[in-house]
């Protein structure tokens, strides 16, 4: 990566701040000097962010332009981060930007493409309505990640979610497109509304997972307890679908990563309620 930029926390605000602004293209065009006048948004209040971070700079900008990558090749770097950061990365569309410590919510919010990582844990509405990219959270994610904001019909229509913790409530409710992937547990309500798009959780679920769901496929690496009532078995006669399911798989997290095609899971069928054409497929 040509142009590094790094904000490390000096004085948490004890306030939350939008972050939004803070995206590694955007801030590897301006100064050291302009990045800090920088403005951000704190609900009734804001701050500015030469009064929290201190900024530092490496890399060579003009290396980067005459190798052709521009932006795709900046990286932005938070250090010593809190979960009074709301909204990293979010509509970010090309970079890497690495968190350093827990983040707040909406991180990565309609995020188009490009590197988010977060090496805490990461707040609610994490991933929600992301369209393209990589998010990574290695802790715990809250509630509805992957889902859609309040009144709106679709949540993630793309890119890869990877969570290495647990995750709460509502995980990918009204997801679309993508895939989601849980080292973990997850909360109630999980794969809820699902229209279409793959989810894989490795730990236990809570109530009512699958919900409403009409297409998409879960991934179960632990047989539940029991299967929701609106769902068949679903048979065999899938094995081209699932050898090339695990061979998309073979580069992301373990036990997702360590599956292998001659062993076929257990199919499900649903959600029948609302003449569902999804799947749950249990590998335990």
């Amino acid at each position: 990566m040509s142009v590094v930029t790094t904000l490390r926390v000096r004085t948490a605000p004890g306030f939350r701040v939008d972050a939004s602004a803070l995206l590694p293209a955007s801030l590897a065009a301006l100064s050291i000097a302009d990045v800090e006048r920088i403005v951000l948004p704190a609900g009734n209040d804001s701050c500015a962010v030469g009064d929290v971070f201190d900024v530092s700079r490496s890399g060579d900008a003009a290396a980067s332009d005459e190798a052709g990558q521009g932006g795709a090749d900046c990286a932005l770097m938070i250090e010593d981060a809190g979960p009074w950061l709301d909204r990293i990365g979010a509509r970010m569309t090309q970079g890497h930007l690495i968190v350093s410590g827990s983040a707040g919510d909406q991180c990565g919010l309609q995020m188009a493409g490009g590197v988010l990582r977060i090496d805490g844990d990461a707040g609610h509405f994490t991933a929600c309505e992301m369209r393209g990219g990589r998010l990574t959270v290695a802790g715990n994610c809250g509630d509805f990640a992957a889902g859609a904001l309040a009144g709106d019909m679709e949540g993630m229509t793309g890119g890869t979610l990877t969570i290495h913790g647990n995750a709460g409530a509502r995980l990918a409710d009204r997801m679309r497109r993508g895939l989601v992937l849980v080292g973990g547990n997850a909360g109630d309500f999980a794969a809820s509304r699902l229209v279409a798009g793959t989810i894989g959780i490795a730990g236990q679920l809570g109530a009512h997972y699958a919900y409403g769901m009409r297409r998409g496929t879960l991934l179960l690496a632990q047989r539940p307890t029991s299967v929701p009532p609106t769902f068949t078995d679903g048979g065999r006669g899938f094995d081209v679908f699932w050898s090339l399911l695990v061979r998309s798989l073979a580069s992301e997290i373990a036990p997702f990563s360590q599956w292998r095609a001659a062993r076929l899971p257990r199919r499900y069928a649903g959600d029948v309620a609302v003449d569902g054409r999804g799947e749950i497929l249990v590998v335990g």
